[in-house]
């Protein structure tokens, strides 16, 4: 009698312990199902929220941003999006669990108490609905995120992406005027140069006739300025560069007008940008005026190390780089202080002219280098010195940029290194503020706003020109009173003469689809990568020789 007992005893603990293995298997499967919708969510909110904050988005770009440092992003614009995006997911995976739980007969506590008083529903628990979505429930986890990935494929153009990366052009290499082999002569007494690249700065912004909120011209001192000095136009009248695909976002822009490329990002490489290795193929202007003896200053009202910018300028051209960091650990700047990316752009010009006033104490030419901040989107920051004469927040901040950036210049025009110096004013890229410029007329073509003071050269044609604004490399070396052989540097072309751009010679969609194929040459002599630079090669040919 005990041994039977036994037998049932050890019988039941068996059982018990089968089934304490299948509570563990449904519990991770549970998990993994709401992990999993959680994850399509997630990639749904991200891409709503892309959509909704960016004017456009470039599969690319993204891929640029996971590559490089996001050290010194905006603190605000970070944590809205993960905000929005995270509680947004978290909130509709809430509820798709629920009406799962609901469907499959699967609720528990006082709502299972509630509805098993119901005998529909209790009728509902027996029949082959809920028994499909008993079985199904991570067929079911795993079409709310297939849904949710389709989507993000379809709205970022991923297909047409992988479809241009995929498909070899020599291009590139066949109108790739290498600057390092190209016969640059300087004039006797070398000018000094000072660069400004203007956050989201657009000819959009000054030019009624583009409709929607430009109702008036708000940035009347750029305006000016432009009027006034050298302004290269795709128009007539109020015009400048074309925004090509790899120089729509600030790091891609300060590369291509340095160095006379855009930006690729190879969809397999498992590196770009990293500390060691931006752009290694590239010979910029910070290498050519380095090594014609400037000394040079990049100053930007951030962290310099976003996006991989200091990367590049101290690789490229050794620059001396000031940011929100460097000034904090000098003890020019409180080291508490952060506002908007760093610190606002009237502060960024009394910095300015400290650097200035110092390159111009020593012996060689200088290159001044510096990018604002302010009409950075969503909406710009409004400092002390704005006003509140318009409607829209951005279109204060913009008024206020124009007039603190025509303030600056006529302080440089006042200094006694002015007269041999050249200034080149350019707006970085087309603004990301999708609100702002909702309304303009669809028919008008928004370019990138340039101006060059106090040039060296007249152009021989200044309007009616089409050109990228990577065309800006060769053009401010030029308007330094540079020769330059042939006129073309990397796939830019000197503005200042008569020759056609690639741009005038192909039309911008050709063109802009050409750069935007996959190049062996940009990869192998440009980014200097080889099979080790490609995931599932890192640690193949270890002592191999790179390029």
């Amino acid at each position: 009698m005990a041994k039977d007992q036994e037998k049932i005893t050890s019988s039941e603990n068996k059982q018990k312990k089968i089934l304490t293995k299948e509570e563990k298997r449904n519990r991770n499967r549970y998990i993994a199902a709401v992990l999993l919708v959680f994850a399509g969510n997630a990639v749904l909110y991200l891409t709503l929220w892309l959509l909704s904050k960016y004017d456009h988005v470039y599969f690319d770009q993204i891929l640029f941003q996971l590559k490089t440092t996001t050290v010194g992003v905006h603190g605000g614009l970070a944590l809205g999006g993960v905000a929005s995006v995270g509680l947004l997911s978290l909130g509709t995976t809430i509820v798709q669990v629920f009406l799962y739980l609901l469907l499959s007969g699967r609720l528990f506590g006082k709502l299972k108490d509630i509805l098993q008083k119901n005998r529909k529903y209790v009728d509902y628990c027996k029949s082959k609905i809920c028994r499909f979505f008993v079985k199904q429930m991570m067929t079911l986890a795993l079409a709310v995120f297939m849904v949710c990935i389709i989507v993000f494929i379809t709205q970022l153009d991923v297909f047409a992406y992988v479809d241009t990366i995929s498909t070899n052009s020599d291009f590139i290499e066949e109108h790739y005027a290498d600057p390092e082999t190209t016969q640059l002569t300087f004039p006797e007494e070398k000018r000094n140069l000072i660069y400004i690249f203007l956050e989201s700065i657009e000819n959009t912004f000054a030019d009624t006739t583009a409709g929607g909120n430009i109702t008036v011209d708000y940035i009347p001192e750029l305006t000016a300025l432009a009027e006034e000095n050298v302004s290269f136009s795709n128009t007539d009248g109020i015009g400048g560069a074309y925004a090509f695909a790899g120089t729509t976002w600030t790091a891609s822009a300060m590369v291509s007008q340095t160095s006379g490329v855009t930006v690729k990002v190879p969809l397999g490489a498992d590196v770009y940008g990293a500390e060691e290795d931006f752009m290694p193929g590239v010979y910029s202007i910070g290498e050519i005026l380095r090594d014609a003896g400037y000394n040079q200053t990049l100053l930007v009202g951030s962290v310099a190390e976003f996006h991989g910018r200091k990367a590049y300028f101290t690789q490229n051209g050794e620059y001396n780089i000031v940011d929100i960091n460097s000034l904090k650990e000098e003890g020019r700047l409180d080291p508490d202080y952060q506002v908007w990316w760093g610190f606002e752009d009237e502060k960024l010009y009394s910095y300015a002219k400290e650097e200035i006033l110092s390159l111009a104490e020593k012996d060689e030419p200088f290159n001044f280098t510096m990018l604002t901040v302010d009409s950075h989107f969503p909406n710009g920051y409004v400092c002390e010195r704005c006003g509140d004469e318009y409607e829209l927040q951005y279109a204060n901040v913009l008024a206020c940029s124009s007039k603190q950036l025509y303030e600056f210049v006529e302080w440089i025009k006042e200094q006694d290194f002015y007269e041999n110096t050249t200034i080149v004013i350019s707006g970085d890229h087309l603004t990301m503020d999708s609100d702002f410029l909702a309304d303009i007329d669809p028919e008008y073509t928004r370019t990138v706003y340039n101006c060059i003071i106090n040039s060296a050269v007249e152009p021989v044609k200044e309007k009616n020109r089409e050109f990228g604004t990577y065309d800006m490399y060769p053009t401010t070396l030029a308007a330094m009173g540079v020769k330059i052989e042939g006129d073309r540097l990397g796939l830019g072309t000197n503005l200042f003469s008569d020759k056609e751009t690639l741009t005038e010679q192909y039309g911008f969609e050709k063109l802009d689809a050409e750069l935007q194929l996959r190049s062996e040459f940009y990869n192998e002599h440009l980014l200097m990568m080889d099979d080790r630079h490609f995931f599932g090669n890192k640690d193949e040919t270890e002592t191999g020789e790179t390029k």
